[in-house]
């Protein structure tokens, strides 16, 4: 008879084996999905601004909120490459994931 373990045992197998940067970029791509994007304030990871300079990621993470709504107006209105830039970083998780090693038994 099979048991719990035998059946976790080959999924758990296949978790390890996902690339930390895969894992990363994802959560990061949901965290920014699942701010508000009306809110304000947050921190500021934009080390170009905190020298006095324009960020041209300004406004990139209320786009993917925007974005991750169905808001494409105000998801192009807060930054026009948000699109581009959640369509890049999923085929680059997927090519990571697809090119990881296999998971040993």
């Amino acid at each position: 008879m099979p048991t719990v373990q035998g059946a976790v045992g080959p999924v758990v197998r296949r978790l390890r084996a996902v690339p930390f940067e895969a894992v990363f970029w994802t959560a990061a791509l949901l965290a920014a999905a699942s701010t508000a994007p009306q809110a304000s304030g947050g921190i500021n990871l934009c080390l170009i601004e905190q020298l006095g300079l324009p960020c041209p990621g300004d406004g990139l993470g209320t786009a993917i909120a925007h974005l991750a709504r169905g808001h494409w107006t105000a998801s192009w209105n807060a930054h026009p490459l948000a699109g581009p830039v959640v369509g890049v970083l999923a085929v680059h998780v997927v090519s990571l994931c697809r090119t990881a090693p296999a998971p040993s038994h």
